[in-house]
């Protein structure tokens, strides 16, 4: 059962800087008091991945996993042999990279078996062929299955109440995978970054570093009117992620993002702890006797246990330090001065402190940057790159957030190891959104085995909704290899501020609904490769 409650603050102060709360920066305040934690399967770093029998681990330092039936050991850098039995393709997974953090190498290795690449352009049509199973047999993966355009209908909750289907989940619809490995990268292959669309048309995908050259027609008729959105589709060719950037011609149109812009400030945090301690202190960290992971929990899901969102963010950018914050957006990612971030979140730093200690016996005492910072104002476009970033940390080193490491990562996105409080799915695994989910999720488990993964942050104020997330949906055979060209992943910043019908609170469901519609029409669209 739980109880959620959301206030506006300073509604007026929107684009402003001002008051002992920060009010301007993120004017939301919110809540939440669940009973019950969360559960969820075992996933331990440098388990084995789905399938028994799997043991084979990362190299030295490194935590990667295994694919199933892999029984080698990778080397650092090395790619993990086939299964025994040889049922799983070249490049099984587990490579080991040396990233920082004894993180595990890029790109969980994909199937290259005889037949292994999808139909045309790998666009994972029904009737593609496969890659090559046990034993040399080929794998055919079962039939996309057909997702109608409406979003489930509502639940009682969700007609009562101040809270919504989708933003809050209040029909308790969000599903967690059968299978977490915090060190897994996405397992998904593909044997080229070109591809032939379901149309017929071909495109390209580029790797990071490359260009960016943005298609602002193919969402054309998908998405709604009033909604500012970036989409970033991402193919891994030999491990290495390529990525195709897609708009409707608003991804550089800055607005307030309200709490979306946590995870930024969590990572920002993370960062700055490393640099000051000398890289011995991060987010694996307790404050007192919390570990500061319970605390991104609490930020993502609104337990206000004891905690608010707003304030535990708050404390973040005490600890990051908020003209940090601010340069990360243009020195990091490039963006404008016109963007902005390291405002505050309409609630009071709770009394926590600034000595943090690591698991090792390390710690540091911060001292605190008390200012009020200037306004939380950027484009999908930044909170969209922002995220990619931090998910292929390890894979394109060239990119990543300076000095934060992979064990920081982890616990952004998963919460505490261990945590007793809320088990595996913490961190912004544990937000309360479900537009990134508008697919057959059953399916989705199902052909990856488990090994599926959604990360999303939400935002709102003023009856304006805005959430970045993150979604890895995979296509494993029945040795757990990849199968070539049926993997999708992507990264997803939208925010909408106007469309629906009505007024008050049932304006803002039925916005609700309309934003979970496009995001429904979105994946629909990724999976049978239209887009």
């Amino acid at each position: 059962m739980s109880i959620h409650f959301r206030v506006a603050l300073c509604a007026s102060l929107a684009a402003t800087t001002v008051g002992a709360l920060g009010c301007g920066a993120d004017e939301e305040s919110s809540f939440e008091v669940s009973s019950g934690g969360a559960s969820g399967g075992a996933g331990q770093s440098g388990s084995a991945g789905a399938g028994a029998g799997a043991s084979g681990s990362a190299g030295a330092g490194a935590s990667g996993s295994a694919g199933a039936g892999a029984s080698g050991s990778a080397g650092a850098g090395a790619s993990g042999s086939a299964g025994a039995s040889g049922s799983a393709g070249a490049g099984a997974s587990g490579s080991a990279g040396a990233g920082a953090g004894g993180s595990a190498g890029a790109g969980a290795g994909g199937s290259a078996g005889a037949s292994g690449s999808a139909g045309a352009g790998g666009s994972g049509g029904a009737g593609a062929s496969g890659s090559a199973g046990a034993a040399g047999k080929t794998f055919v993966p079962d039939p996309l299955p057909a997702v109608g355009d409406e979003p489930d209908a509502p639940c009682s909750a969700a007609m009562s109440g101040d809270h919504y289907q989708f933003l809050d989940d209040v029909c308790k619809a969000k599903k967690t995978p059968s299978v977490q490995d915090r060190d897994r990268a996405c397992p998904i292959d593909d044997a080229s970054p070109t591809i032939t669309r379901k149309d017929g048309s071909v495109v390209t995908y580029a790797p990071e570093g490359a260009p960016i050259t943005w298609d602002t027609t193919s969402l054309a008729g998908i998405v709604p009117a009033g909604m500012r959105i970036t989409l970033i589709l991402v193919r891994r060719v030999g491990g290495v992620p390529h990525y195709r950037y897609l708009s409707n011609g608003t991804h550089a149109e800055a607005f307030q993002p309200w709490s979306e812009s946590k995870f930024m400030a969590v990572a920002n945090a993370a960062g700055t702890l490393r640099q000051k301690s000398a890289y011995k202190v991060g987010l694996t960290a307790k404050v007192g006797a919390t570990p500061l992971g319970d605390l991104v929990t609490s930020i993502a899901n609104y337990d206000g246990d004891p905690y608010s969102s707003n304030g535990l963010a708050r404390w973040l950018h005490d600890v990051g330090g908020r003209a940090k914050a601010n340069d990360l957006l243009h020195t990091w990612l490039g963006r404008p001065a016109s963007e902005t971030f390291g405002g505050n979140y309409g609630a009071a730093a709770p009394a926590l402190g600034y000595t943090l200690v690591a698991p090792s016996g390390a710690s540091i005492t911060i001292d605190p940057d008390t200012t009020t910072g200037p306004a939380n104002h950027f484009s999908t476009w930044t909170a969209a790159e922002f995220l990619k970033r931090l998910v292929h940390h390890r894979e394109n080193a060239a990119t990543r957030l300076p000095d934060i490491q992979w064990e920081d990562l982890r616990v952004l996105f998963f919460g505490a190891e261990g945590s007793a409080k809320y088990g595996p799915w913490g961190g912004l695994t544990a937000d309360t959104t479900i537009y990134a989910q508008q697919y057959d999720m059953a399916y989705l488990e199902k052909r990856s085995h488990g090994q599926w993964l959604t990360l999303s942050k939400l935002g709102f104020g003023n009856s304006e909704f805005t959430t970045t997330s993150y979604a890895c949906y995979p296509q494993l055979d029945d040795a757990g290899a990849p199968v070539a060209g049926w993997g999708r992943e992507l990264v997803i910043s939208t925010q909408m501020a106007t469309g629906g019908t009505g007024s008050g609170l049932a304006l803002e469901r039925s916005r609700d609904r309309v934003i979970a519609k496009a995001y429904r029409a979105i994946l629909i669209r990724v999976m049978d490769g239209t887009l």
